[in-house]
C-alpha cells in the first residue's frame, strides 16, 4: 500500500533478529541509519529495540484490528455465496431415472376437451350451453313422393295414423314432402319466418325401403330423419357444415299410450345466413310405434320468435294416435 503523503509505506518490524548491513544502509525488514528526516528514500528514525518506536506503537495493533476484520468478512462472504449457491443458484434436481427432464404435464383429466358422453342410465342428452357437431348420415336419406292417404278432418293435421292440433296463425296444406325423408302419407302445417323461409310441421308413416334393410326401430329412425333433415342442400345453405347443436337431445317417450322416441336440438344458422331475426331453428322429431305401423312427427320453429316457438311445443302436447 502506498502512504498518501508521498513516502514509503510503513513495514512490518522484523523478528528474524538479523543485523544491520555494514554499509548503515536499510536490511531486510529493518530500517537503516544512514538517512536522516530528509533523505530522498523516506528513511525514518532507527528504532530502540528496547522501547520501540513511539511512532509507530499505535499502528500495529490497528493494522491488526483491520486485518482481523477483513478475515471475519471474508469469511462471512464465503458463508453466504455458499448458501446461494445451494438456494438460488442451484440447478434442478437430477432425474433418478436418468431422464432428461421434460416440460411440464399437466393432469389429462383437465386437459381433455370439454364432452358430453351420456351412460346407458341416462338420457343422451348434451349439457346446457354445450356444442354438439351434427353427425353426417349414414343412410340413403331417401325421401317418397307424397301420396296422401289419411282424410283430413277439420281443426286438425293427419297422417301416417298420427294427428295434432295446428296453432292459431298457422296455415293447413301444401306438399313439403320433400321436408323429411323415409316419410309418407304426410299433412302439414306452416308458418313464415323471413326471406322465403318456413317453419314446417308435418306428421306421416315411416317408409324405410327394404333395399336399405328395412324399418330399423324407432331410435335409429328418429335419429335418421333428423340428421336427413340438416343435409339437404337447402338445409346446408342455412346451416353450414357441420351443424352447430345446441340443447342435443335423444330420449325415450310415450305418445298416447305408445312408445316412442325423441330427437331434438337447436341448430345454429351459419354467419353467411342472412337472417334478422333469428340465429337458430329448433328442430324435432318423434317417432312412434303405433298401432298402425311407425309413424313420425317432425318439425321446427325459429328461435327469436317466441309465439312460434311456443306453438311448436303446444302442437307436441296435442300430438296423439288418430
Amino acid at each position: 500500500m502506498d502512504d498518501r503523503s508521498g513516502g514509503q509505506a510503513p513495514q512490518l518490524p522484523d523478528f528474524s533478529g538479523r543485523a544491520a548491513d555494514p554499509d548503515g544502509t536499510q536490511g531486510i525488514g529493518g530500517y537503516g541509519t544512514a538517512g536522516g528526516a530528509g533523505d530522498g528514500h523516506g528513511g525514518r528514525p532507527p528504532r530502540d529495540r528496547d522501547h520501540g518506536d513511539p511512532g509507530r506503537g499505535g499502528r500495529g495493533p490497528l493494522l491488526a484490528v483491520v486485518l482481523g476484520t477483513a478475515g471475519c468478512l471474508a469469511v462471512v462472504l464465503a458463508i453466504v455465496a455458499l448458501v446461494l449457491s445451494q438456494t438460488v443458484f442451484r440447478g434442478a434436481p437430477e432425474d433418478p431415472t436418468g431422464q432428461e427432464p421434460s416440460a411440464v404435464e399437466e393432469d389429462p383429466e383437465r386437459t381433455r376437451p370439454s364432452e358430453y358422453v351420456p351412460s346407458e342410465e341416462q338420457t343422451d342428452e348434451a349439457g346446457d350451453g354445450e356444442i354438439t357437431l351434427a353427425e353426417q348420415p349414414t343412410v340413403e336419406c331417401t325421401t317418397h313422393d307424397d301420396v296422401g292417404e289419411s282424410e283430413q278432418a277439420q281443426g286438425v293435421v293427419r297422417g301416417g295414423g298420427l294427428e295434432f292440433t295446428p296453432a292459431d296463425g298457422w296455415d293447413v296444406g301444401g306438399d313439403w314432402s320433400g321436408s323429411s325423408a323415409y316419410t309418407v302419407d304426410q299433412g302439414f302445417a306452416h308458418q313464415p319466418v323471413e326471406n322465403g323461409w318456413y317453419s314446417v310441421i308435418g306428421v306421416g308413416a315411416v317408409d324405410f325401403p327394404e333395399d336399405e334393410g328395412g324399418y330399423p326401430g324407432a331410435q335409429e329412425t328418429a335419429r335418421a330423419i333428423f340428421q336427413c333433415s340438416l343435409s339437404r342442400d337447402d338445409a346446408q345453405e342455412i346451416y353450414g357444415d357441420p351443424v352447430e347443436l345446441m340443447e342435443y337431445r335423444e330420449e325415450a317417450t310415450t305418445v298416447d299410450g305408445h312408445p316412442a322416441r325423441v330427437v331434438g336440438a337447436d341448430a345454429q344458422l351459419d354467419e353467411t345466413a342472412l337472417f334478422h331475426t333469428t340465429d337458430a331453428w329448433r328442430l324435432v322429431v318423434i317417432v312412434v310405434d303405433a298401432p298402425e305401423g311407425p309413424a313420425v312427427f317432425h318439425g321446427g320453429a325459429a328461435l327469436g320468435h317466441d309465439q312460434q316457438v311456443a306453438d311448436l311445443e303446444a302442437m307436441i302436447e296435442s300430438l296423439q294416435v288418430a
